[in-house]
């Protein structure tokens, strides 16, 4: 059906690759327990054909060795400790030992991987061919981008013709990139004008409250300065009094929340910084949180010009 509705819209492809995943020990099968499901394992053809798909440079392997491909949000250290427990694998075709190329991470999809599992055995295909299959993947790349209606209507008509779970508890579905790009864009604009908007807010009346406390106490501060122009203090020095005053009172409680966000936010990186990187990007995370702060800056700016400006002719009145 698909190659159908490829075919039927004039879309052309440059790759089309058709692969099993499948189970080293028969007997897993029926191992269903959450974040245990086991590894599975696709043949090295299989994985260098998507390899050279996505534009990467193919694996070898020697006689009875394997590799593994990673998710690219795991960590190293996760890498590390997986890979020194199974440096040997048992399979129902034998015994595979682990490459001197032991791990790859490169964005190959999600799909690739079994269910709560991050990782994917790479095995020689002859053994393979004698291991359970138990996910069966297509994967295609179309010449052209597919445009969002186009997209849409393939997904509907996927849906109709498969069963998300039909009844031999065999399930199907369909991932395509325009939709997923365009979903994340759409949830990460929500998200993203949903905290800057709250920034904001808080920001505002934060501001609002220090500019209407200087103020509302101006009254007092008048007399104060008063005595001091009749004391023989000049008025330029009278400014930068009420300058260093304002500057005090704006100033210290930025700073707290500066010092007290730098904290929150180092300890926030370096929990997901490999999921950001994966998903995000550095670059980008960078870009949006400069966005904020130069926002905010200018939040704190307008409060404070217009504060010192109504403060000084407060007192001078």
């Amino acid at each position: 059906m698909v190659t159908e509705f490829l075919v039927g819209e004039g879309i052309a492809t440059n790759a089309d690759c058709t692969f099993s995943l499948y189970l080293p020990n028969r007997e897993d099968f029926h191992s269903r327990v959450k974040h245990e499901f086991p590894v599975v394992a696709i043949s090295l053809s299989d994985y260098n054909a998507i390899r050279e798909m996505l534009g990467y440079k193919t694996v070898t392997l020697e006689e009875n060795e394997f590799t593994t491909q990673w998710h690219m949000a795991v960590t190293t250290d996760e890498q590390e400790e997986f890979i020194r427990s199974h440096a040997i694998v048992d399979t129902d075709a034998g015994r595979l030992a682990l490459s001197e190329q032991a791990s790859h991470q490169e964005a190959m999809g999600e799909t690739l991987y079994n269910s709560y599992t991050q990782v994917v055995y790479v095995f020689p295909d002859n053994i393979c061919q004698n291991l359970l299959s138990v996910n069966r993947n297509r994967y295609i790349q179309i010449s052209e981008e597919l445009s969002y209606s186009d997209a849409a209507a393939l997904e509907n008509k996927f849906i109709k013709a498969y069963p998300e779970l039909s009844e031999n508890g065999v399930g199907y579905y369909i991932r395509l990139s325009t939709l997923q790009v365009n979903e994340a864009k759409g949830m990460n604009f929500i998200l993203k004008t949903a905290m800057i908007y709250g920034a904001v807010v808080l920001m505002i009346i934060c501001l609002t409250i220090l500019s209407l406390q200087q103020l509302l106490d101006a009254g007092q501060y008048r007399y104060r300065f008063g005595v001091l122009r009749k004391l023989g203090v000049e008025e330029q020095d009278i400014k930068s009094l009420v300058r260093k005053q304002l500057s005090v009172w704006f100033g210290l409680p930025v700073v707290v929340s500066i010092i007290v966000s730098a904290i929150v936010v180092e300890y926030f990186l370096q929990s997901v910084s490999v999921e950001i990187s994966a998903y995000i990007g550095i670059g980008a995370l960078i870009t949006q949180v400069s966005i904020t702060i130069s926002i905010l800056i200018l939040l704190l700016l307008c409060y404070f010009l217009s504060t010192w400006i109504l403060f000084r002719r407060s007192i001078t009145e």
